[in-house]
């Protein structure tokens, strides 16, 4: 699956994160997505993710591309996240094999004019929650509050230190 994801329209529907942005810990918000897309990437076949962001990895940074584990991270630096994405988007070999993540209007029109699919960011991240939450077939679900992605990723983490 090769998934393009409109990072900051992503941020915004995870809690979270979105909380991260508020109080002004950008930092937080796009390693927090990137740590919770990683975790996702475990679950699909052949994934292949690539984020973009608006604006600098870091204030007067001038990296405009970078790697998180498998991920592949975009800086739009002085220019539009939006007007790289579709640059990938129209320069794919294979645009019909990409996912796009984005409810950026104009993002959604323009890739699914060169055949891509589309997802809303919304739905995306409703699907990866969900797919944090499956139980193996058998196992009865809690009724109990579920976990947020972000504090799914902090208890595996913390079990993995334990090892």
């Amino acid at each position: 699956m090769h998934l393009v994801v409109d990072g900051f329209n992503l941020i915004y529907k995870f809690p979270e994160l979105e909380a991260f942005m508020y109080s002004d810990r950008l930092r937080e918000a796009r390693v927090g997505l990137l740590r919770i897309l990683e975790a996702y990437s475990d679950k699909i076949k052949n994934p292949n993710i690539h984020v973009f962001f608006d604006g600098r990895k870091e204030k007067g940074s001038e990296v405009r591309k970078d790697a998180y584990g498998k991920i592949n991270v975009s800086f739009s630096q002085e220019l539009k996240a939006d007007d790289l994405i579709k640059d990938y988007i129209k320069y794919s070999p294979r645009p019909a094999d990409l996912f796009v993540v984005s409810s950026d209007q104009e993002i959604v029109l323009f890739a699914k004019r060169l055949g891509s699919k589309t997802i809303s960011s919304e739905d995306f991240a409703a699907k990866v929650v969900e797919s944090f939450l499956e139980k193996p077939s058998g196992e009865e679900k809690a009724p109990d509050r579920k976990l947020s992605p972000t504090e799914i990723l902090y208890w595996k983490e913390f079990f993995k230190k334990g090892k």
